[in-house]
């Protein structure tokens, strides 16, 4: 039980690091099957997703409007965290995720595409994880 909650802890400080450069991204902790509804203007929101599937995770992502909102994704285990890179949510209903070669942790931050907030000032979308 200690080595979870430092894993946790741990994952809590590196994406606090991480984003402490950037506008707001605000975390959440998620778990498998929940969907999460939030409006984006502008920064982001990020999603922890501890304990991922090394056999998959399938996001779904449903939007108000498309070419919008980006998903950038984070693998974090063992103490080391690596950028798995940006999608660009191209549809309402879009599909992303990945398998991963060792158990760990996801974080998916959800942030604005830059230049979408002028025509389009705010995004209304809902996620999840299975």
């Amino acid at each position: 039980m200690r080595r979870k909650l430092s894993v946790l802890f741990a994952v809590l400080i590196a994406v606090s690091l991480m984003f402490s450069i950037t506008a707001s991204a605000n975390p959440y902790v998620v778990s498998y099957g929940g969907t999460y509804s939030n409006t984006l203007a502008d920064g982001g929101h990020a999603y922890i997703l501890p304990n991922a599937k090394t056999s998959g995770t399938s996001v779904h992502v449903t939007a108000s409007s498309a070419n919008t909102l980006r998903l950038h994704y984070y693998w974090s285990y063992n103490n080391t965290t690596i950028d798995l890179g940006t999608s660009i949510v191209n549809s309402t209903d879009y599909y992303g995720g990945s398998a991963y070669y060792n158990p760990g942790t996801l974080i998916t931050v959800v942030e604005r595409v830059p230049g979408s907030t002028t025509p389009i000032p705010s995004v209304t979308y809902t996620i999840s994880f299975n």
